[in-house]
């Protein structure tokens, strides 16, 4: 980890530096330019004297929510500084100096991880669970009978790795009321049965991930992982989400948020990089992940403009970003970043790949964005799935899960009117000022329809701009259609918004 502190005294001289701490004192800026490298962090404990192009240089050099400062310093601080400290949603250190370094590496690392575990590799106890029932990959219904003690439901079959230098944090999808869950952790070495009182328990309340309390290690690690119940209901369990913890940090990056829909207990996450806090605001919707976490932050951290990403964590792969709360909450979202940046809808650029498209194009039209831009698009998920039978028997089952989360059923009739609600929706939108960018595979195998579907919209055939590129091949054939999607945000974050820094750092 290379951390820079600028001003002040030398804290390399005064406190204990970890040794995968490089430090490097009033080093910046530096003269001979093939030498500079990025910071995992940046110290301010004074103010440097610097010119406007190094203030600019400096920005790029070091990522959001990584920068501190001293209240002193920030009292004091010029206009530079201050804009400097804005834009990188810079912290003013409250805490004693040796506490701040110690808390680096375990919660300012640079990286993101993020398992899920499906109900289906939890080994129910059949002496307290005489009965249950899948209601698809990602969901299972129990019947709980507890009482006033805590009772073991079952047991997760594999044991997981926990990674050296990182903290744990968990996340349960349930639905139900009338009992309460915890996780029974158990911890043990590589190479060793641990000690038995080497356990954990986290009880699942409310929209707060579940930190395991145990330092992070260079030591390699797994846990046992047991759910227990106490109380009655019924209980429909979904996935359990294993994530490297920042602390409270961040989710995934540090600086990240989540969106909860307490109802289900699940969750999205997004990222606002406030970049130069220039328009346009780029969003990006990620694509399908089985790893959890975000797409794309280099791409968008290049234009050095505003950016903010999502990525959906739910079911195996992503739901969507579909669900009444989500979109909402999204939608929300969206907004409070545009006000928080003074901009507008028409200084809104919505971004997706394959499964962002989805969001990026519903919600998109709804907010009538500046412009859309997606690559590989995906609308009909009621198609996707009538395809699965015939078209793409054992190739994405996921699309069953997902639909039966969102449409009446999953027959013919509910999947084919799930899809028309789409449409009907995006035509009741105003794209007359919104610009479209659409990069197609010529033979998709997911949803070879949404090309056709957006050029007879009515809605779209009033928009401002509908430019599109086919590319041959199915939808995973060919990275083309993905560098023709880049090079449009390069465009309409350089071109269009006349910002001749796009991609040039």
């Amino acid at each position: 980890m290379n951390v820079l502190q600028l001003g002040g005294d030398n804290w390399a001289e005064q406190y204990q530096i970890p040794s995968d701490i490089k430090w490097e004192f009033n080093a910046y800026p530096v003269k001979d330019k093939k030498r500079q490298h990025r910071y995992d962090a940046l110290i301010f404990t004074g103010e440097p004297e610097l010119t406007g192009d190094e203030w600019f240089q400096l920005q790029w050099l070091v990522d959001p929510y990584k920068v501190f400062c001293l209240p002193k310093v920030k009292t004091a601080a010029g206009r530079q500084l201050r804009l400097f400290l804005q834009q990188q949603k810079a912290a003013v250190i409250d805490q004693l100096p040796q506490d701040l370094i110690a808390d680096l590496i375990p919660k300012y690392y640079t990286g993101q991880s993020g398992l899920r575990i499906l109900p289906g590799q939890l080994l129910l106890n059949t002496r307290h669970v005489p009965a249950y029932r899948f209601v698809d990959g990602q969901h299972v219904d129990v019947d709980v009978d507890a009482g006033n003690q805590w009772q073991d439901l079952g047991t997760y079959k594999q044991n997981l790795f926990i990674d050296p230098h990182h903290l744990i944090k968990f996340w349960l999808e349930y639905q139900g009321t009338g009992f309460q869950l915890r996780l029974r952790i158990f911890i043990q070495p590589n190479g060793g049965d641990g000690d038995v009182q080497d356990c954990h328990y986290l009880e699942v309340t409310g929209n707060q991930e579940l930190e395991l309390p145990i330092a992070a290690s260079p030591d390699i690690r797994f846990a046992c992982i047991g759910l227990e119940v106490r109380g009655s209901g019924k209980l429909r369990l979904g996935v359990l989400h294993s994530r490297w913890s920042r602390a409270g940090h961040g989710a995934f990056l540090t600086g990240g948020e989540r969106i909860v829909d307490p109802a289900k207990h699940e969750d999205v996450a997004y990222y606002f990089n406030p970049g130069d806090m220039r328009p346009p605001l780029n969003v990006y919707f990620s694509g399908a992940r089985g790893l959890e976490g975000f797409e794309a932050y280099p791409l968008f951290r290049n234009t050095h403009a505003p950016s903010l990403l999502f990525t959906d964590m739910r079911l195996e792969i992503g739901q969507f970003y579909t669900g009444p709360v989500i979109e909402e909450r999204i939608k929300q979202v969206i907004r409070e970043k545009l006000a928080e940046l003074g901009l507008t809808n028409h200084e809104l650029i919505m971004n997706g790949i394959s499964m962002g498209t989805y969001p990026a194009m519903k919600l998109g039209m709804q907010l009538s964005a500046y412009a859309i831009n997606v690559a590989k698009p995906i609308a009909n998920l009621g198609y996707v799935a009538e395809r699965g039978r015939l078209q793409r028997p054992d190739e994405f089952a996921t699309i069953f899960d997902i639909d039966a989360q969102i449409a009446r059923g999953l027959d013919e009739q509910s999947l084919r009117q799930l899809d028309e609600e789409f449409w009907r929706l995006a035509s009741q939108t105003d794209l007359t000022d919104t610009r479209l960018f659409i990069s197609v595979m010529n033979d998709d195998d997911y949803d070879n329809r949404a090309l056709t579907n957006l050029q007879n919209n009515s809605a779209v055939q009033k928009a401002k701009q509908f430019s599109y590129k086919g590319f041959g091949g199915r939808h995973n054939d060919d990275p083309a259609s993905i560098q023709w999607f880049a090079q449009r945000v390069a465009y309409l974050t350089g071109k269009e918004f006349k910002r001749s820094n796009v991609f040039n750092e």
